[in-house]
């Protein structure tokens, strides 16, 4: 097998000139491999040929790709099937070194081992990316045997499968993974920021993780506590018996709920010292509702309650609206669909813009777009039942969460309702504003199965209605044109649709009264 990395190689000629013999040349010296027999062989001239020539019927007919290929890597048979996907012709592949449709950066990570295979026989397994005569890119999986035929030596078989389908849910997989991963580093960034001490268990009892906040009141460091009973780390006393208070993550998991600690809890630390706490501690659960351990959050009572609460409030909620934050939002998203899938039920997911909101900042100034975002906020939470969640998404965007519901048209009424809540006029700095927006909805399962899947078309439906605001909001199908991940940002799309929307206007009008 020739050296693909060698300079000498040019993988996209047809007809090797430098260091391969010619396949006529091949074919002189007795080898007639793969050429297809004429329909009486006795009248193809070559004797050989029958007993070379493996059984066309069949390989045209698997679904697989085959090529077979000279020692010099040149083509001399080709399937219908690999034809297809190369996309030319029987005549072009021909004469080709086989590798000729090869992507530039993989042609230098073949190596001859992986093509040809072991000293043992055994085929070379690879994947490679692989350009069409149409420009299309695809991944193939490439099995490459040596044919055992002695008129044939150094002659290889090729099996080639596409594998883009499968190349492509393994990124989504691994993109959702990442997000994934993201959330929990948010998620443990978070439980360092704030002023409780959170100390997490197994379902046994025994610690799993503390912040740095326990780690100072508890005076144990982290990993000398991970793997210990909680009752040994956080050993609390009754501050008026000294008898140790009962554990509240194996009362929190025996009972399935929040309990709360008495309020005479003296925290014993290693030093000897007490340190008087109020606690509370919750079970875990997992996705689909098995209990996982327990998390215990305390604080030195001299603190304020009311910072501490407002400190756990805001890793869930945006500051300025309220509302739940995307964090807050994926928790629910989970529950909501594991409760859809156990009912038969559809969720809706409604992406929402604020039409020209830019122009009250630019005109009026951020406190007043800031109140005007809170007024939207407080309308928009009106217009949704208890079971449903909206959120802040970020800037101007917002996205609504539909629990549990039956057709289409009730996602469709939730939009319209929207709608005519925020378009009715607010005063601020002596103006009347109306805002309008753009939704653009999809739903579960009819759209996507996934988080990241059903946001990305209910965003893709909402630049759609921006761009056809007579239409109002818009479901999502497979007739609309997905964004690249390279796109341009929410800020520029949407300086974009509003000129294509006829620069729609914001109903603000200085007040006479």
């Amino acid at each position: 097998m020739p050296d693909l990395r060698s300079p000498g190689y040019d993988h996209h000629r047809r007809h090797p000139e430098q260091r391969f013999d010619s396949l006529a040349s091949w074919e002189n010296e007795g080898g007639s491999l793969c050429q297809r027999p004429a329909a009486d062989p006795a009248d193809s001239g070559d004797e050989t040929t029958g007993s070379l020539t493996p059984d066309y019927l069949l390989l045209d007919a698997l679904p697989l790709g085959v090529l077979v290929t000279n020692q010099d890597g040149e083509i001399t048979y080709s399937n219908p099937a690999i034809q297809k996907l190369y996309d030319v012709s029987a005549a072009e592949l021909l004469g080709a070194l086989w590798y000729r449709c090869t992507d530039a950066r993989d042609i230098v990570s073949l190596s001859a081992p992986s093509v040809s295979g072991n000293s043992a026989g055994q085929p070379g397994i690879f994947e490679v990316r692989m350009v069409t005569a149409s420009g299309a890119e695809i991944w193939t999986k490439h099995s490459i045997a040596v044919l055992a035929l002695q008129q044939a030596s150094g002659s290889h078989i090729h099996l080639i499968e596409d594998i883009s389908a499968r190349k492509a849910a393994d990124k989504a997989r691994i993109a959702s993974q990442e997000l994934l991963a993201t959330e929990r580093e948010r998620a443990r960034v978070t439980l360092e920021s704030i002023g409780d001490a959170v100390i997490s268990t197994d379902p046994t009892g025994r610690v799993t993780y503390l912040n740095g906040v326990a780690e100072q009141l508890t005076g144990w460091l982290r990993d000398e506590a991970i793997g210990q009973p909680l009752s040994r780390v956080f050993d609390v006393l009754d501050s008026e018996t000294g008898q140790p208070i009962y554990d509240p993550a194996e009362r929190a998991m025996d009972r399935l709920k929040v309990v709360q600690m008495p309020a005479n809890g003296l925290l014993q630390r290693p030093d000897g010292s007490q340190l008087a706490i109020e606690d509370s501690a919750a079970p875990i659960l997992d996705k689909v509702g098995r209990l996982a351990g327990a998390v215990v959050i305390f604080r030195d009572r001299r603190l304020s309650r009311e910072n501490t609460a407002r400190m756990a409030h805001l890793a869930r909620h945006d500051d300025l609206t309220g509302l739940p934050n995307r964090f807050a939002f994926a928790e629910h998203f989970e529950q909501a669909l594991k409760l859809a899938r156990r009912h038969d039920k559809r969720v809706g997911v409604l992406f929402i813009d604020l039409d020209q909101f830019k122009q009250v900042n630019d005109s009026l100034g951020h406190k007043a777009g800031d109140r005007l975002l809170r007024s939207v906020a407080r309308g928009m939470t009106a217009c949704v039942r208890d079971t449903d969640l909206v959120c802040r998404h970020g800037g101007d965007e917002f996205v609504v969460l539909l629990s549990e519901i039956k057709a289409p048209k009730d996602a469709a009424r939730v939009a319209e309702k929207l709608k005519a809540a925020v378009a009715r006029p607010r005063r601020t700095q002596g103006c009347s504003i109306g805002l309008e927006l753009s939704i653009g909805i999809s739903l579960f399962p009819d759209d996507g199965i996934d988080m990241e899947t059903l946001m990305h078309r209910a965003d893709t439906a909402m630049y759609h209605a921006k761009l056809n605001p007579e239409k109002g909001p818009c479901f999502y199908h497979d007739g609309m044109s997905s964004r690249s991940p390279d796109g341009p940002g929410p800020a520029q799309r949407l300086g974009k649709a509003g000129k294509a929307a006829g620069q729609r206007q914001v109903g603000a009008k200085r007040s006479t009264s």
